[in-house]
């Protein structure tokens, strides 16, 4: 969490120093298309708070947060606040620390279902094999509503200085894993689609902080990665299923 904190810190650091120095220069880019609203995309890291499975502990980094998605601002009543609300698609991948590790479905009725963390030997990618990598994504459709607080009023979704909070849902589009491994000299890739009892629905908060198409974001989810009960169990004396939740940080650009 310290690392995490000090991260967060420098991207923020990062925008507020844009907006000094956007204040003195002027921008050689030229204005922004005059259409409302912000199409955006992010990269960022994920991570996992309060996974008690060493099993699924994830690299430091591989871990990426993509999205692609639309807000629409409100200005309200000729305030320095907006309200806005859009819809975006996001592509989380988590990568596996030990690469030796890959997601696998308990046979069972849909009441008893559960996903478990799979050793990669010789059934999955044959002999003389070595893995690379192993890692799985998520892909959900998401609903974000934010407010927003612009230093100049004028400035709102024009380029100007801003602060934000807010909260999304989403919606599983599905799930998938990836296996990469060498073989006889040759790279091969090993790819399975399922929902790995992945969290039909999730939610959660976020802030930011931008200038001029470019912004910084830390977002956190109240959801559960897997549904409650059914991810991963722990090495416990009675086994429980981990309750890890993501979270993720880092940056935006408007397309325009």
């Amino acid at each position: 969490m310290k690392k995490l904190f000090v991260i967060t810190i420098i991207l923020f650091t990062t925008v507020i120093s844009m907006h000094a120095q956007n204040m003195q220069e002027k921008n050689t880019f030229g204005p922004r298309p005059n259409l409302k609203g912000d199409l955006t995309l992010s990269f960022g890291l994920n991570m996992l708070y309060n996974n008690d499975v060493e099993a699924l502990n994830l690299r430091t980094f591989g871990n990426n947060d993509f999205k692609i998605g639309y807000m629409y601002p409100i200005q309200i009543s000729n305030s320095n606040f907006s309200f806005n609300a859009g819809i975006n698609l996001s592509f989380d991948k988590y990568a596996f620390d030990g690469d030796s590790t890959t997601l696998a479905i308990v046979s069972g009725s849909d009441e008893l279902r559960n996903v478990r963390l799979q050793s990669i030997g010789t059934d999955i990618v044959g002999e003389n094999s070595i893995v690379e990598k192993s890692k799985f994504e998520t892909n959900y459709v998401n609903i974000p509503i934010e407010f927003r607080y612009y230093l100049n009023k004028d400035k709102v979704d024009n380029g100007g200085f801003f602060v934000a909070a807010g909260g999304s849902i989403g919606y599983l589009i599905n799930g998938k894993t990836k296996i990469v491994y060498n073989q006889n000299e040759q790279t091969k890739k090993i790819k399975r689609k399922e929902n790995f009892e992945l969290n039909q629905f999730r939610y959660g908060a976020h802030i930011k902080v931008g200038i001029s198409g470019f912004g910084a974001y830390f977002q956190y989810d109240f959801s559960e990665l897997f549904n409650p009960g059914r991810g991963p169990l722990n090495n416990a004396e009675e086994p429980i299923a981990t309750q890890a939740t993501p979270f993720r940080f880092g940056l935006s650009f408007n397309l325009f």
